[in-house]
């Protein structure tokens, strides 16, 4: 295997004072929306000096570098799944729209038979639309596969231009080290919810409204900050040994 897993997991909690930054910077509501480019400028770091062999935990520093970086990641991400959120959108909504004529034309009301006919016929008349659809599906999920790539692009001299390297991303995206990568990441990530889920559920039977937020709250800051510090350290030792 091309990195360590079990480091990868254990890294986060190697430095608790750091893990408690990234907890409180992503566990408070609402707030987390722009606290959390904070934690989007870490994840770099922590990526970075993963593909560099150094496992420390990096220093909270440079809180507007962290931000800027953060911030300047996420548009990447956007970048790489918009192109499948537009066709989409114009599918769905053509669709949609198509409906709802086909229904105010014809005085159908949903949920009638009249209105499950309108359904059935409309979306046999959009065909082409609701390949359109699935076609957007597809790039949409291609671009959540390569974005970890592409910020690992950015992160090598933190130029904005190289996440775009189209050749260079697809050629290291479609190896069997980096598909391993993004499939334990996943897993990781799925494991880590259904744990939260587990222990969630089993304290909101206490039935203590406030005490229940509160660990909601903290739980919910922990596992994302897990999540992000595992995946962007394994992201960060496989990139390293892509060619």
């Amino acid at each position: 295997m091309s990195f360590d897993l079990i480091r990868a997991i254990k890294r986060p909690f190697t430095d608790l004072n750091k893990l408690g930054i990234g907890v409180l910077l992503l566990m408070i509501p609402y707030l987390n929306i722009i606290t959390s480019f904070f934690v989007k400028g870490y994840r770099l770091e922590v990526a970075r000096t993963a593909s560099g062999k150094k496992l420390d935990m990096p220093r909270w520093e440079n809180f507007w570098f962290l931000f800027l970086k953060g911030l300047l990641s996420w548009i990447i991400g956007i970048i790489y799944i918009l192109p499948g959120i537009i066709l989409i959108l114009i599918s769905a909504g053509n669709v949609i729209y198509q409906i709802i004529q086909s229904g105010l034309n014809q005085g159908a009301i949903f949920g009638n038979p009249l209105a499950t006919q309108l359904l059935q016929n409309s979306l046999l008349q959009n065909t082409p639309m609701i390949s359109i659809f699935m076609i957007g599906v597809l790039v949409t999920l291609l671009g959540v596969y390569l974005t970890p790539l592409a910020i690992m692009r950015y992160v090598e001299k933190y130029k904005f231009k190289s996440s775009f390297d189209w050749g260079l991303v697809f050629k290291k995206a479609f190896t069997g080290k980096y598909f391993l990568a993004i499939l334990t990441s996943g897993v990781y990530t799925i494991v880590v919810g259904l744990v939260v889920a587990t222990i969630s559920l089993g304290y909101s039977t206490l039935n203590i409204q406030y005490l229940t937020i509160a660990l909601n709250m903290i739980l919910g800051g922990l596992s994302s900050f897990m999540v992000i510090v595992t995946s962007y350290t394994i992201f960060g030792e496989v990139y390293a040994k892509l060619k």
